[in-house]
């Protein structure tokens, strides 16, 4: 085995890695003979960012520091040893000055790991790892606004940390279509660069929804709308409890901004609002109760001339799967008129060949709708789920 080669290998190791290389990695890289591969290879790998990490948090990315620190003191004397971690972290020569300062700083007395760590730590550093490994860290998600409740959002960090933020569990096991239509609401509205702080919404078939007080905290203000009447006072959570208009924080899943949240008795049909008043119109699995489709389409038009031009209409709905029509569903032609108005436009197309790649379990509703997962269910023989779309009015 080339001597200078395996000297060089096991440099690399200890520096990049923190830890020597093992009989089989050292055989095989001195066979391979290719240096600067070898240090590409070891600082774009994970273990790296393991590494780096430790790094940052100032501690040592060793379960051993001090074996660590014996095994780069056995590397040589100092000057070199500075030399090869320029060339190994920063991919360059020591310059005069750099390598004067860590030489100087080792004779004072300074450990050879600390070295290391403030050259990975260093802005140039920062830079020289961007440049050689852009994409590392970056782990494939899904991004799709527009589609059927998604189960490979629970995969997605950033729409994590959303659901989480709604005081949510984040388990897959309890995946729901109602979490996923309150996260993908806000997902969808951020992503589009709807919501913020000056941003007007109105909420229409609101109920008393945890998502309305999550978005009093975030937005200048919120309408939620609802007949708050009927069936709906006694069922489902009692979302048309007429209570919370008169005492919306005792609804509240959490303390919320309560001069940024207003509950209003109102026809999502006939919206008592001048056009162009909110920059954000929602409505979550409620308007299939509107009466039908001829009752959805009104809502939508209505919701749509409330938009300030540019405004963004999010809509979640029963959307057919497989099976007969469904009085409080929507089949996919039907869904595809619905959406189609004059001054909206989707802002991408919808996926919804989501279930074909996924295998599930139909929630039966008039057996027991208190399953999970609940992403996919049925009554009788209509199979659906929820459809998500964001339109913008032009």
């Amino acid at each position: 085995m080339d001597s200078e080669l395996s000297t060089l290998v096991a440099d690399v190791f200890l520096i990049v890695l923190g830890r020597p290389a093992s009989p089989t990695e050292l055989r095989d890289e001195v066979r391979a003979g290719d240096i600067p591969t070898l240090q590409l290879r070891l600082l774009s790998s994970p273990e790296f960012g393991t590494v780096r990490a430790a790094w940052a948090g100032d501690l040592s990315p060793s379960a051993d520091p001090e074996g660590l620190e014996q095994a780069l003191e056995k590397r040589g004397a100092a000057q070199p040893f500075v030399r090869r971690a320029y060339d190994c972290l920063l991919g360059r020569p020591a310059d005069a000055g750099g390598l004067q300062h860590y030489v100087g700083a080792l004779e004072r007395g300074d450990t050879r790991t600390s070295v290391l760590r403030a050259l990975v730590v260093s802005e140039e550093f920062d830079a020289h790892y961007r440049a050689i490994a852009p994409q590392n860290g970056v782990i494939p998600r899904d991004t799709q606004l527009c589609e059927l409740a998604n189960p490979a959002k629970w995969d997605n960090p950033e729409w994590l940390d959303l659901l989480r933020s709604l005081g949510l569990s984040d388990d897959k096991i309890s995946m729901h279509r109602k979490p996923y239509e309150f996260t993908q609401l806000l997902y969808g509205c951020r992503r589009l660069g709807a919501l913020g702080e000056k941003s007007s919404v109105i909420s229409v078939g609101a109920g008393h929804e945890q998502v309305l007080y999550w978005l009093a905290n975030h937005v200048r203000h919120v309408v939620a709308t609802d007949m708050y009447e009927g069936v709906w006072q006694s069922v489902q959570g009692q979302e048309g409890d007429p209570g919370v208009m008169h005492r919306p924080e005792d609804y509240a899943p959490f303390a919320y901004r309560r001069d940024h949240l207003t509950f209003m008795k109102m026809d999502g049909r006939r919206l008592a609002f001048r056009d162009g008043t909110f920059d954000i119109a929602y409505s979550l699995s409620s308007i299939e109760h509107f009466g039908g489709l001829s009752g959805a389409i009104e809502t939508v038009r209505d919701m749509t001339r409330v938009l300030k031009p540019g405004g963004i209409l999010a809509l979640a709905t029963e959307y057919v799967l497989d099976g007969p029509r469904h009085e409080e569903t929507f089949q996919p032609e039907e869904f595809d008129e619905l959406i189609r108005q004059p001054d909206l436009e989707l802002v991408e197309s919808i996926d919804v060949g989501v279930f074909g790649r996924y295998d599930c379990a139909a929630v039966d509703l008039y057996k027991n709708p208190y399953q999970s997962p609940h992403m996919v269910v049925r009554m009788g023989d209509t199979v659906f789920t929820t459809v998500m779309v964001f339109l913008r009015r032009v």
